[in-house]
């Protein structure tokens, strides 16, 4: 039995075909995320030449990962036979879901502390300070290899962790953020009202808006997703996917300004403006 018969199964209620289409997919998913992987350096070997753990454990996740955007693609029911073959249609949504799911877990979760700061070294001689790859040997005491690989291993080349250096001491979250760890009892109030305000005022746009403005932002329970995934789900192009994007942010913000919570933010506002004239003169 085919996918797109399965499918149709399923729209007539079957649910028992989801399971055997979720088997018959698996390797698919499998190869989906060994080449994932592959693409993001993931697929580490042992000096046997076998998977090391990280490698394996990374396939598990991706495996995990991909299978659920499976299900998730099956149960919208956007796939349409006109599109083409199911297994050409479910792959973009496939490696996006794992492309988003290691961006969001490499970096420093990736190595240990150790191996992270070396490459953080290394990446900052030569990303920032222009050094060549021999210039960095001498300068760190490894071989060119290991500096090639750091170099070359796939980070965020900027975060908040690159304002410290790297024999300071102490958390960074802690140094940037001195003068903003408490606010008063008004701004903790106002913040609170804000966001209750602005859910409940996304509630209220069409379930189109909801589904454009939740994947881009990755906001009020939708997954987060690039332009080119939103725009399939959506049948339309992706300058479409922008324009409806702003137009979405334009309804929530008309809905917003609306709202007792931007009024009352808007009243403190001006009560704070005439305190400061009061000082000034």
């Amino acid at each position: 039995m085919t996918n797109e018969e399965l499918l149709e199964q399923m729209a007539n209620g079957d649910e028992a075909a989801l399971t055997t289409l979720c088997l018959m997919n698996t390797g698919l998913v499998k190869e989906r995320a060994w080449l994932i992987a592959r693409q993001y350096h993931c697929l580490r070997q042992t000096q046997y030449g076998s998977l090391g753990d990280y490698a394996k454990e990374t396939l598990s996740e991706l495996e995990s990962v991909g299978m659920l955007a499976l299900v998730e693609c099956i149960r919208t029911g956007s796939y349409d036979t006109e599109k083409g073959r199911f297994t050409t249609y479910i792959t973009p949504f496939l490696d996006g879901a794992m492309r988003r799911h290691l961006e969001c877990s490499m970096g420093t979760l990736a190595l240990d502390r150790d191996s992270m700061g070396l490459v953080r070294k290394t990446q900052r001689l030569y990303y920032q300070e222009g050094k060549e790859l021999s210039e960095i040997c001498m300068s760190l005491g490894i071989s060119f290899r290991a500096a090639a690989r750091a170099v070359a291993y796939p980070t965020h080349f900027f975060s908040v962790y690159d304002l410290q250096g790297p024999d300071d001491d102490g958390d960074i979250y802690e140094r940037l953020t001195i003068n903003h760890l408490s606010y008063s009892a008004e701004d903790a109030v106002i913040r609170a009202m804000t966001m209750k305000c602005l859910r409940e005022e996304f509630m209220q746009l069409s379930k189109r808006d909801q589904e454009i403005l939740g994947r881009c932002f990755g906001v009020y329970g939708f997954p987060k997703s690039d332009l080119r995934e939103i725009a399939m789900r959506n049948r339309v192009k992706e300058s479409g996917v922008e324009k409806a994007r702003d137009q979405a942010l334009k309804h929530l913000r008309d809905r917003y300004r609306n709202s007792f919570a931007w009024k009352l933010r808007r009243a403190r506002q001006i009560v704070l403006a005439v305190i400061c004239t009061e000082h000034l003169c």
